[in-house]
């Protein structure tokens, strides 16, 4: 069994971020090494202990749901998704998880699990959000931590096209 560490990300940490990023995602949502860069301040990683290699990332930050311009692809699905909606809520700055990844050869263990009760634990009495892509598969993993499913956001990825889902938790 894999010995794992898990911190908060430093200076150093921006390539083997960047690295695990590449092995999660396609080359559509692939983030660029400056922006990983601009995040670490408010990243937790998770790192194998014997050879320092990063395996899970989560990166807090802010979210809104859809920019001014998209405000006709917000769909609320639920009562929370039209209270978001009717006050504004989506179109605001929400803290949430911007980036959330855990190399394949080690997903299904628990991993994005420890991570995301990290985040909710740094975020203690507060709303938070998501954003992911409707075919991800850690959506079970999201409600089951407590994110609810509030709206759908038409067309907010490319390369392919796909619709959004929006989630919160209000803890």
């Amino acid at each position: 069994m894999t010995k794992i560490k898990i911190r908060k990300a430093t200076n150093d940490d921006a390539e083997g971020i960047y690295e695990c990023h590449k092995k999660c995602f396609d080359e559509a949502d692939l983030w660029y090494r400056s922006t990983i860069q601009n995040f670490l301040k408010n990243c937790f990683i998770i790192e194998k202990i014997e050879d320092k290699i990063i395996i899970g990332v989560l990166i807090q930050g802010t979210i809104v749901a859809c920019e001014p311009s998209e405000i006709d692809s917000y769909i609320s699905i639920n009562k929370s998704g039209e209270i978001f909606k009717n006050n504004n809520l989506h179109i605001e700055p929400i803290k949430g998880i911007t980036m959330i990844c855990i190399d394949p050869e080690f997903r299904n263990k628990g991993l994005a699990k420890k991570l995301l009760e990290i985040h909710f634990n740094e975020n203690k009495n507060e709303i938070v959000c998501l954003l992911t892509r409707k075919s991800n598969p850690a959506y079970n993993l999201y409600l089951k931590c407590g994110y609810e499913h509030i709206a759908d956001i038409k067309d907010k990825y490319f390369n392919p096209t796909e619709d959004a889902y929006f989630m919160i938790k209000n803890q």
